[in-house]
């Protein structure tokens, strides 16, 4: 595979953490295929349309579970394949995929605004609400609410090892929000202060359960004993037609050199796991907030026929896989 400077600089943020959120990343995954294009030697539109797909299933790779993503990669590797049916050039080509990848990005950042402003209106004046890690769809939310005038404090976990809430908490304090940074340990002690859950998700299964970042199951079930309401905020993209993608997710694991250097885990003879996902059942979550309008978790399986019709069929990231050497 030839250079490709901004390809190369996202996968190395991927690997590295830097980039966080699901949105965040699909953004930023699309704007480097949009800027890759300049430097493809492509020459036919097959080996065009293989390169992109090469590029896409390389960032899929390092986020296999990403269904934002992976629904992004069928939108444009579709629309370079009808492209070529179409008997596009190379260079045609080319402004195709920059157009499309713009404007699947802008559709996400018009969807993100929606569902700011629909979340904005379950969050009221004094309200004391508890996140956990970082999401730009509930950065929308609370950021919408700070915008009408709502005074509101935040507390966020820091959804180690990764820091992830280090980043929604700065967001957050620069938005001149009052903002609690905790350890993640530490929800269950603050939840008796806590009015609303809001949380981001990595997709949403037809039954409801909720695919999230580790520990947000936890936070879930200690809002659901004290009676506090879980709100999660996602676009209707990251929902997937797979039962089955809950428990795939779940076996996922993340650098262990994370949470301790591989040469002391090893001098030591310690084990260290780093679960990346878990699962929340949707008895925990009470409403589900889309730029379509909040559901309950029971309403999912109607949003997901509207998506991928009856029976339900998705797309699998696992597809894009067939184009890496």
């Amino acid at each position: 595979m030839p250079s490709n400077p901004p390809i190369e600089k996202v996968l190395e943020e991927l690997r590295s953490g830097k980039i966080a959120g699901e949105t965040k990343i699909t953004m930023e995954c699309l704007d480097a295929i949009a800027s890759s294009t300049v430097y493809s030697n492509a020459k036919r539109p097959e080996d065009f349309e293989h390169e992109i797909a090469e590029y896409l299933a390389l960032f899929l790779r390092e986020r296999p579970r990403l269904i934002l993503l992976a629904n992004a990669a069928r939108y444009l590797l579709n629309e370079v394949k009808q492209g070529i049916e179409k008997g596009l050039s190379v260079t045609e080509l080319k402004k195709l995929v920059t157009l499309k990848a713009m404007d699947f990005n802008k559709s996400m950042r018009a969807a993100i605004d929606k569902i700011g402003e629909i979340g904005a209106r379950y969050i009221e004046d004094g309200d004391v609400i508890l996140t956990h890690g970082a999401s730009t769809t509930v950065l929308s939310i609370l950021a919408k609410a700070k915008e009408e005038g709502k005074s509101i404090q935040v507390l966020v976990t820091e959804a180690r090892p990764e820091f992830q809430g280090r980043i929604l908490a700065m967001a957050l304090a620069d938005l001149g929000i009052s903002t609690t940074l905790i350890v993640d340990s530490a929800h269950y002690y603050y939840m008796k202060k806590v009015h609303k859950v809001v949380l981001g998700a990595t997709a949403i299964c037809p039954n409801g359960c909720i695919v999230g970042r580790v520990g947000t199951g936890a936070v879930a079930l200690a809002a659901h004993e004290h009676r506090v309401k879980v709100y999660v905020a996602a676009n209707t993209q990251k929902i997937t037609a797979e039962v089955a993608f809950a428990e795939e997710a779940s076996h996922e694991r993340g650098d262990p050199s994370w949470v301790l250097p591989q040469e002391e885990s090893r001098r030591l003879g310690i084990f260290v796991a780093n679960p990346t996902y878990d699962i929340t059942p949707p008895e925990y979550v009470s409403l589900i907030i889309t730029e379509r309008g909040a559901v309950p978790p029971q309403g999912v399986i109607l949003i997901a026929k509207e998506i991928y019709g009856w029976p339900l069929v998705t797309f699998k990231a696992a597809d894009f896989f067939e184009y890496l050497a």
